[in-house]
């Protein structure tokens, strides 16, 4: 990799570079493509080759809808300190 690599790379990522900064980079180019290598080796010591990719995929987990407590003297009891309620709801002001 050489200065002309380094400008190519920078022009279709459309960054503006300084001779020094490109001097930087290719001195350190090695030592960056060295790194790139051990993290995919470590990547690929990972993998379990044995699954199938749909079972990367995060999945949703849900569960129904229902009430877990039918507690009438609680319910009584929160719809007693609201300032206003209707047919066992608390009304509340219409917000649009």
């Amino acid at each position: 990799m050489d200065s002309n690599d380094i400008k190519k790379l920078a022009d279709l990522a459309r960054i503006d570079m300084s001779e020094e900064e490109m001097k930087e980079i290719v001195k350190n180019f090695e030592s960056i493509l060295a790194y790139v290598g051990q993290v995919q080796e470590v990547s690929g010591e990972i993998i379990d080759h044995d699954k199938k990719p749909e079972d990367y995929f995060i999945r949703n987990v849900t569960r129904e809808d229902v009430a877990l407590s039918s507690n009438k003297e609680r319910t009584d009891k929160i719809l007693a300190n609201a300032p206003d309620t209707q047919d066992g709801f608390i009304k509340v002001r219409k917000i649009m």
